[in-house]
């Protein structure tokens, strides 16, 4: 008794549980009762099963512990992974309020191991606050929301860029039109402003390969890059100034030249988004161009200003639009293909060294980037090109007849007008193989998906077969595969028709289009079935996708499973189709028209030419019976089938040879 009440009050160990010291607890009391029974002449078998069963009882609960800590330990290392880490970046001394962790989307993996948040429906806050808005809203700066800013702010800064010398050299800035240019200047800043303070500290970023979606650390990235001390430059209250040197210096607005980044950001971005960016550098290299040539005319009146407008033959004389002709005169400068007034001056050769110094800069820039922008658009069509014509040379050196030359030269035209490549592969082989399966999955398994074959396979192996479908294209004519060959491959209708060709050339069997699969079951090995039962012939241009029983079997070395069903599968569509051809010629026997009975013309010569009475006679038109039926109908002979005749009363006609010599007297 003394070490039961020691071991009930003993406290025992700390455990997570405290149930389980309890269980502990108990096992040792119920084993010290048994050794109590045995003393008290207890049998050894019922000893022996009551500590069976309690120690099974203890381990099953400690499994179940084990199991319920376990779960909690994966939850717990789930939430840590999931939760954001804090920066290390934030200093220590800064207190930071404890906030509930937000509740993080759930992520489901779809067929081609793409991530799909799902966020759970939460209710909205009610805040009507401008600033909460501002401070929780995070921009993509590949979404459409950044990219339409960023063109907002381009039109901006050009507008800058362009205005600002031409109202500070030219006179077209007057006081009643003063406010107007006022309004633009300053619509300009608003942009500049909202830009800097509202846009750009929200941008996300990337760090460590993810992204970074705290409004604070975006702010501390955004001040720390030099794009904000550009954007801080640029707008500069320099137009203070106008107080004291008057509106006209519109010159004191230079800095905003400094947000030049933002347009060159924004052609960067348009350039990476547009399929066909060719047009859009073309473009680009004409603006730098113009506004060369732009900065020059503004350079050539403000000369001639300062040494008198019309002073001599050099300077712009004062006649006609002023921005035209000085920018006609800096166009011709710098493309030198005009003869320019000849400059009397030092101060105006000075000035014309370095026009034509600008001008070779510009057309030398202007030819290098149209060159690089033209190489890289046709590129891909000059390879092409130099393949075909080294082809044609080479089946030329060889003799070839002329109609296969002519085919060759039709597959290389099709082939670039449908896919503008010849070789897929090596566009593909610089990517990943995560990416090559997202995209081969994206294009082909809607069409691997017809194939009942594959039905209900393992998503693994398809990932795997899909990797291995090629495209073919076959021209008007090709055989695809002729009857008897041995089946090395199975084909999938990507577009275009073929048929499937009987005994003759002209018999069609049947025709497959987009989306048919022939010759899958000869891939698996099946005996007796690996052979092609019927040549099939492509009509019109057909592009298909083939499967090579080698792919397939390097596929299913992995998928011991997937052979075992693909062969359980293959015999039953055998025998599906086995019963279908039976059908089929069954309805084609039962359908089959009775070929028309045919006269006996000689039997009929016979009877008029005997004597009607004559036994032949009879014997010839009324069989065996020897006289006519009852019926008077039946009295004029007719022919029956070689085949015995049933009668109604279920007797046989014999059959009876007669041979009959007709002899005829000619008078």
């Amino acid at each position: 008794m003394d070490s039961s009440n020691h071991l009930k009050s003993d406290p025992g160990p700390e455990f997570g549980n405290k149930d389980l010291h309890v269980q502990s607890q108990r096992l040792v009391l119920n084993i010290y009762e048994c050794l109590k029974w045995e003393n008290n002449d207890r049998t050894n078998w019922e000893i022996t099963n009551r500590i069976r069963s309690t120690n099974r009882q203890f381990i099953q609960d400690r499994i179940r512990h084990l199991v319920d800590a376990f779960s909690t330990r994966a939850q717990a290392a789930r939430e840590r992974i999931e939760t954001p880490a804090t920066p290390s970046s934030i200093s220590s001394r800064e207190t930071v309020e404890p906030t509930p962790i937000p509740l993080k989307p759930k992520l489901s993996v779809s067929f081609s191991d793409k991530y799909i948040e799902e966020v759970p429906q939460t209710k909205p806050e009610t805040s009507s606050s401008f600033t909460n808005l501002i401070n929780t809203k995070v921009i993509d700066p590949n979404g459409k929301i950044y990219i339409t800013w960023m063109c907002v702010a381009a039109m901006a800064v050009l507008y800058n860029a362009w205005v600002i010398p031409l109202r500070s050299t030219f006179p077209y800035q007057t006081v009643e039109n003063r406010p107007v240019w006022m309004t633009f200047d300053y619509l300009a800043d608003v942009v500049y402003l909202i830009d800097m303070i509202l846009i750009q500290p929200r941008v996300k970023y990337l760090n460590e390969g993810f992204w970074v979606t705290d409004i604070k650390l975006l702010r501390l990235n955004y001040i720390r890059n030099k794009h904000f001390k550009l954007d801080l430059l640029s707008l500069l209250p320099l137009d203070l100034l106008y107080f004291i040197m008057g509106p006209q210096f519109v010159i004191i607005r230079f800095p905003r030249f400094f947000k030049m980044h933002t347009f060159w950001e924004f052609f960067s971005f348009v350039d990476k988004l547009l399929a066909n960016p060719y047009i859009i550098r073309v473009t680009r290299t004409l603006m730098y161009m113009m506004y060369l040539i732009h900065l020059n005319a503004c350079a050539y009146y403000a000369f001639s200003a300062w040494e008198g407008i019309g002073s001599n033959n050099f300077v712009f004389n004062g006649k006609g639009n002023a921005y035209i002709k000085c920018f006609y005169f800096a166009t011709k400068t710098a493309t030198s293909i005009g003869k320019n007034p000849k400059p009397t001056q030092e101060i105006e050769y000075m000035f014309m060294t370095f026009s034509w110094l600008m001008g070779v800069f510009v057309f030398a820039l202007l030819i290098g980037q149209i060159r690089d922008i033209i190489s890289t658009a046709t590129r891909s069509k000059t390879e092409y090109r130099k393949l075909v014509d080294e082809t044609l040379e080479y089946m030329r050196r060889l003799n070839l007849p002329q109609d296969m030359q002519r085919r060759v030269q039709l597959w290389f035209n099709y082939t670039w007008e449908t896919q503008h490549t010849l070789d897929e592969n090596t566009i593909m082989d610089c990517l990943p193989h995560k990416m090559k399966t997202d995209i081969a999955i994206n294009v082909h398994i809607q069409t691997l998906s017809k194939v009942k074959l594959f039905a209900d396979c393992d998503e693994a192996l398809l990932r795997e077969l899909v990797l291995q479908l090629k495209s073919v294209i076959y021209l008007p004519g090709d055989i695809v595969c002729k009857k008897g060959d041995v089946g090395k491959e199975m084909y999938i209708i990507q577009s275009g028709k073929v048929q499937v060709i009987g005994r003759t050339e002209h018999e069609v069997l049947a025709t497959l289009s987009e989306g048919s699969v022939f010759g899958e079951i000869s891939l698996l090995g099946i005996p007796g079935m690996n052979r092609r039962t019927a040549d099939v012939r492509s009509h019109g241009y057909s592009n298909l996708f083939v499967l090579s029983k080698v792919d397939l079997n390097a596929a299913l070395s992995h998928y011991p499973e997937a052979q075992d069903l693909l062969n359980k599968k293959a015999k039953m569509l055998m025998k599906k189709n086995a019963a279908l051809e039976r059908k089929h010629n069954a309805m084609i026997i039962i359908n089959n028209p009775s070929s028309p009975e045919k006269q006996a013309k000689l039997l009929e010569t016979v009877l008029q030419v005997l004597p009607e009475d004559s036994k032949t006679n009879k014997l010839l038109r009324f069989g065996s019976r020897g006289k006519p039926r009852s019926n008077p109908d039946n009295e004029k002979f007719k022919y029956r089938n070689s085949l015995p005749i049933i009668r109604s009363y279920g007797s046989v006609d014999q059959k009876v040879e007669t041979k009959v010599t007709v002899h005829r007297t000619l008078s």
